[in-house]
């Protein structure tokens, strides 16, 4: 199997439950997090990449400052364009690739900087100010002095902003299904998002419409109006930043009638209304670096 084929998308059939529901791949060492180093942070230009962790001793905060990443976890598939991040928890596994150049900042952390207030992997657009910090935080890497008192200090403050930072609902994320009706039901909506509705899901899956939405939110932990947004808005990012299409194109490819219900959809969702996300993401950007 190729390596970076895996990251083209997400396996949402059914293949196993909780942890294995994804296939891990090789260990990639520049995703490590290692007790021998204390809490830093490294920035990463790559071609492609294809990282898998069975566990780490600490968690890892990943910025995306240019192309798209994927990350495969316990629960389901995130898909994480320019300008988002998310954080991986110490001793979850893990699989993140990437099939086109990006640039990356990584933190990580070794002690017990963070305070994290979900279960599992989080993601959250770059605020301003977090985007100044991890940028800051590069002054110090795996090399620094593990008694720096101003380094320490900072990297605790960072990890202290964590559930102001990732407050909101889940984002960028699809769940795997716990039972093939469940996987049926979510591969159904995402082959059919012009025209997807719960009741045509629901048969397709061999349910009540009824039981379809309550078992979406007991055993997903997501209702149906959550995951059907999130699932065309992920379709609606790739479409505006990865193709040319326009945002009418892309409006009616996800299911919207209405532009004007699209945009402020997308706005919502993005912080970016539909034509300035496109511009942004279709252009070659190199962020700063300190």
């Amino acid at each position: 199997m190729s390596r970076i084929e895996m990251a083209a998308g997400c396996p949402l059939g059914g293949n196993g439950a909780g942890p294995t529901r994804f296939l891990l791949g090789e260990r990639d060492g520049r995703f490590a997090v290692a007790a021998d180093y204390p809490t830093h942070a490294v920035s990463l230009d790559l071609n492609s990449f294809d990282a898998s962790s069975p566990r780490e001793i600490g968690g890892m905060l990943v910025c995306v400052h240019r192309g798209e990443i994927k990350l495969l976890g316990a629960s389901g598939c995130w898909s994480l364009a320019q300008d988002y991040m998310v954080y991986i928890p110490a001793e979850r596994s893990y699989r993140l690739m990437a099939d086109r150049p990006t640039s990356l900042t990584l933190v990580k952390f070794t002690g017990s900087e963070t305070i994290w207030p979900h279960v599992g992997c989080w993601a959250a657009p770059i605020s301003p100010l977090a985007a100044e910090m991890t940028a800051f935080a590069l002054r110090w890497g795996p090399y620094r002095d593990p008694d720096d008192a101003l380094a320490n200090d900072f990297f605790a403050t960072l990890g202290k902003l964590f559930p102001i930072w990732f407050e909101g609902k889940r984002k960028m994320w699809t769940p795997f299904g716990n039972a093939p009706d469940m996987d049926k039901a979510i591969a159904f909506a995402r082959n059919h998002l012009e025209t997807a509705s719960v009741t045509d899901t629901a048969s397709a899956a061999g349910m009540s419409e009824r039981t379809l939405r309550r078992r979406f939110k007991d055993e997903l932990g997501i209702n149906w109006r959550d995951f059907i947004n999130e699932i065309r808005m992920s379709e609606a990012m790739k479409l505006l930043g990865e193709t040319n299409s326009s945002v009418t194109q892309a409006a009616y490819a996800v299911g919207f009638n209405s532009l004007g219900a699209f945009t402020v959809a997308f706005t919502n969702y993005t912080g970016k209304t539909p034509s300035a996300f496109a511009r942004e993401h279709r252009s070659v950007r190199i962020p700063h670096r300190h």
